[in-house]
């Protein structure tokens, strides 16, 4: 039996009609994906763009500022790794000093835990001045203001003690670090 539309033409077989709708709907959806990735490539273009004044390509920029971001939580990190372990070092050195008839230890190493920098993996500063007094320091990689207002800043306290406890340079008084020193 022929098939005729309103207008008194012949359809297509209904098999063919089956294929032209399935290739017009695969041109769609493509067309549809490709405006919608164009859309969010320009969105994104635009944003970078705008962040960009230094005249570098935008992917470059974006680079650096993630891995300076990366650098600076990593300082930190490990400032407040060593901040910390050195309020647990004098709690350690009080309780070896009530344990040990008033006397601080000669040496780090004999408390019961060993603590080291997490970056040089070196034991912190120390120095012991007599039995009853001693110097404690720890290299910072930033200069959390904070923190550094919190120390003592005291300079040698006895001929053993090598730590220079000022801020603007290392406990060993190189340039490059702040130390974090506390006295007693």
């Amino acid at each position: 039996m022929d098939q005729t539309n309103i207008s008194g033409g012949s359809l297509p077989p209904s098999g063919s009609n089956n294929k032209i709708i399935k290739i017009i709907l695969i041109v769609l959806v493509v067309v549809i994906i490709a405006g919608g990735i164009f859309y969010f490539w320009s969105q994104n273009n635009k944003n970078t763009q705008s962040l960009n004044t230094s005249g570098n390509p935008p992917s470059k920029v974006s680079t650096e500022q993630v891995l300076n971001s990366l650098d600076e939580a990593s300082m930190k990190a490990r400032d407040a790794v060593r901040i910390a372990d050195i309020g647990a070092i004098r709690t350690k050195l009080e309780t070896y000093r009530d344990t040990h008839n008033d006397s601080y230890p000669e040496s780090l190493q004999l408390l019961d835990k060993s603590y080291s920098d997490p970056s040089t993996k070196q034991h912190y500063f120390y120095a012991r001045c007599g039995t009853q007094n001693y110097h404690l320091g720890a290299n910072l990689e930033t200069n959390y203001t904070e923190y550094l207002q919190s120390d003592d800043d005291k300079g040698p306290m006895c001929s053993t003690d090598k730590i220079d406890g000022g801020d603007s340079k290392e406990c060993n008084g190189e340039k490059g670090l702040f130390c974090y020193d506390f006295a007693f």
